[in-house]
C-alpha cells in the first residue's frame, strides 16, 4: 500500500532564467523526486524583472515560495527582513571553495550557498566582430565595434551604459569599487560621469546601438540586439550563453572584457545565483534535501551543467569539466583561459542595490533618448540613489 496522499510534501521551488535553464533544471528535480517519492516540487521561473517583482508580492503577502533562487544584489535586502533560513552547517559544503561558500553569508548567518560560479563576458559573433584577447583595451573594443558596423551594418556592441554590472568591473579596472565596505558608494559623480560619456561615445561612432534598442538590454537572449542579430557583441555573464546559444546555435563565442589596464581585468568569482529557503517554510527538511541534491549531488551535476555557471561543488566541477560539450564546454574553457586574472567576489551589495540597479538603468534611457544630459542625470542619479541606500 502506497499510504494516503496527506503523507506527501509539496515544495515550491522558484528561479529566473529562460527555457534552457528550465528544461536541465526539470530534469534534475524530477530525478530528486524519483529518489524521494514523498516530496512533490512545483517549480516556476520568469525573467529576471518579473521574478523580483513576483517575489516581493509573495514575500510581503506572507506565501513565499520554500526554495526560492536568490540574487547577490538583493542578498542583504531579504536577509534583513528575515525572509531567508539561517542553513548553518546544514548543507555540506565540505567539497567547496570555503570563500566562495561564504558569499553567501550575511552578519554570520548562511542565509544562502552559491548555485555555481559565473563571471563577466563579451558575447560575440567572430563572423562579423574580431576575436578578442585577454587585455585588449576600451578603445580596442570601440575600433572593433566600428568596424563591425562600416562592414556589415550593424551595431558593433550593444549599448552598456545603464548596466550596473559593467559599470562595476568598469571601476574595478580603476582600483575602485561600486561599494565600500561600509555600503556607500566606492565611486565619485565623476567616476559616473566619465562611464557614462563612453557609452555615448559609443553610440555617436556607431559602435553602439541606437536608441530604439536601450529596452532590451535585459530582456531574454531571443529578445536582445545580439539575439536579434542587430548587435555583434553584447555585456553578460557567461552563464548566461546557453540562452545565446539557444537562439544562435554554434554562430557565437565568449572573450574576456576590455580594460585600459591588461593586468587588470576587473572581473570576479561571482555567485551566478544563490540558493536560499524560506524561513516561513513548514517543510524546513524537505526543503533543505532538494538544496543539498541540487548543490551536492553528483547527477544533479552533471545534469545542471555549466547553465547556471561552473559547479560550486569543486568535485562535482572537476568531474562536469571532463563531460560537457557543446555551449557549457565553451563556458568551461572560458573561464579556465580567464581564472588566473580573476578576482575575489566583493561583499554582497547593500540593501537597496536592487532600486539603484533600475535606476542606472532608467537614468541611461533619459540620456539615450535625449531627455537630459550626462551631468543632470549623474546629479539625479546620487540624489535618488542615497535615498534607495538610506
Amino acid at each position: 500500500c502506497g499510504g494516503s496522499g496527506d503523507s506527501r510534501t509539496t515544495l515550491r521551488f522558484v528561479w529566473w532564467g529562460n527555457e534552457d535553464r528550465a528544461t536541465v533544471t526539470e530534469q534534475a528535480v524530477k530525478l530528486f523526486e524519483d529518489r524521494n517519492p514523498g516530496i512533490d516540487v512545483r517549480t516556476s521561473f520568469q525573467n529576471f524583472q518579473t521574478y523580483w517583482e513576483k517575489l516581493a508580492t509573495e514575500t510581503a503577502g506572507g506565501n513565499p515560495p520554500d526554495v526560492l533562487q536568490m540574487d547577490y544584489r538583493y542578498l542583504n535586502e531579504y536577509a534583513g527582513r528575515g525572509v531567508l533560513l539561517d542553513l548553518g552547517t546544514q548543507v555540506p559544503t565540505t567539497d567547496w571553495n570555503p570563500g566562495f561558500a561564504a558569499s553567501g553569508r550575511i552578519r554570520g548567518k548562511q542565509v544562502a550557498l552559491p548555485f555555481a560560479q559565473n563571471t563577466t563576458t563579451i558575447v560575440y559573433d567572430p563572423k562579423v566582430f574580431p576575436t578578442p584577447q585577454l587585455g585588449w583595451t576600451w578603445q580596442d573594443y570601440k575600433n572593433a565595434a566600428v568596424k563591425a558596423h562600416d562592414t556589415n551594418g550593424i551595431a558593433g556592441a550593444t549599448d552598456f551604459g545603464g548596466t550596473e554590472d559593467v559599470f562595476e568591473i568598469w571601476l574595478r579596472q580603476r582600483h575602485k569599487a561600486l561599494y565600500t565596505e561600509d555600503g556607500t558608494f566606492g565611486f565619485t559623480e565623476q567616476d559616473l560621469r566619465d562611464f557614462w560619456q563612453l557609452s555615448a561615445d559609443f553610440r555617436t561612432s556607431k559602435a553602439a546601438t541606437p536608441p530604439e534598442l536601450t529596452t532590451k538590454l535585459n530582456a531574454a537572449a531571443q529578445e536582445t540586439p545580439l539575439g536579434t542579430r542587430k548587435s555583434a557583441s553584447e555585456h553578460s555573464y557567461d552563464s548566461l550563453f546557453g540562452g545565446y546559444d539557444a537562439v544562435r546555435k554554434g554562430e557565437l563565442k565568449l572573450a574576456p572584457y576590455p580594460s585600459q589596464d591588461s593586468t587588470l581585468l576587473g572581473s570576479y568569482r561571482k555567485p551566478s545565483q544563490l540558493v536560499s529557503v524560506s524561513a516561513r517554510t513548514k517543510n524546513k527538511e524537505a526543503a533543505l534535501k532538494l538544496v543539498t541534491f541540487l548543490l551536492n549531488d553528483p547527477d544533479a551535476g552533471r545534469i545542471l551543467g555549466a547553465n547556471r555557471g561552473l559547479p560550486a561543488n569543486l568535485k562535482i566541477r572537476a568531474a562536469v569539466a571532463t563531460t560537457v560539450t557543446g555551449p557549457d564546454k565553451l563556458i568551461f574553457d572560458y573561464e579556465a583561459n580567464v581564472d588566473k586574472a580573476l578576482g575575489d567576489a566583493p561583499q554582497a551589495p547593500p540593501k537597496g542595490d536592487g532600486a539603484v540597479y533600475k535606476l542606472m538603468q532608467r537614468m541611461n534611457e533619459e540620456i539615450v533618448f535625449g531627455r537630459t544630459s550626462i551631468d543632470d542625470a549623474v546629479q539625479r542619479f546620487f540624489t535618488e540613489a542615497k535615498q534607495a541606500l538610506s
